[in-house]
């Protein structure tokens, strides 16, 4: 039950990924908190703990927000959907690991592109069995060649 535990506190400390996401458009375009605070009415106090992950916007804060900085309301969605995506598989990936589980948290508390790239060099390290599995390609492939693909 405990490792069981220790998997949803990952996914609990991780399920806001939307303000990294607020604070990545508004260091490209050069606003400050304050700039971004006078520009969608929103305090600065309350901008810094969204980009904190802390809180969750609202949608309507949300639409203020990706109109400030040039951006679709679909790609706050498409960031948490990626996000959650790399997330889940960084997770079976660690899973495939001897790295103890107490010490997951650090690394979903990385930035998505630096989980996106451990996640890569985990999967190469040790590709995940049941992918191949789920797809019918993949299986094919296995069938045909036998014993040999577990060997290479």
């Amino acid at each position: 039950m405990s490792s069981r535990r220790n998997s949803q506190s990952v996914n609990v400390d991780t399920r806001q990924r939307i303000g990294p996401a607020i604070r990545n458009l508004r260091q490209q375009q050069h606003l400050s908190l304050s700039d971004l605070a006078d520009q969608t009415g929103i305090s600065v106090s309350y901008l810094s703990r969204l980009e904190k992950g802390k809180s969750v916007p609202s949608f309507t804060l949300l639409y203020r927000l990706a109109q400030v900085l040039g951006v679709d309301i679909g790609f706050f969605v498409e960031t948490e959907r990626t996000a959650t995506e790399i997330d889940q598989r960084l997770e079976q990936a660690l899973g495939r690991t001897s790295i103890p589980r107490q010490v997951w948290p650090e690394f979903f508390g990385l930035s998505l592109q630096t989980r996106e790239a451990l996640l890569n060099f985990l999967e190469q390290q040790n590709p995940p069995e049941k992918a191949a599995g789920t797809d019918g390609a993949s299986n094919e492939q296995g069938s045909s060649s036998g014993g040999q693909r577990r060997s290479a």
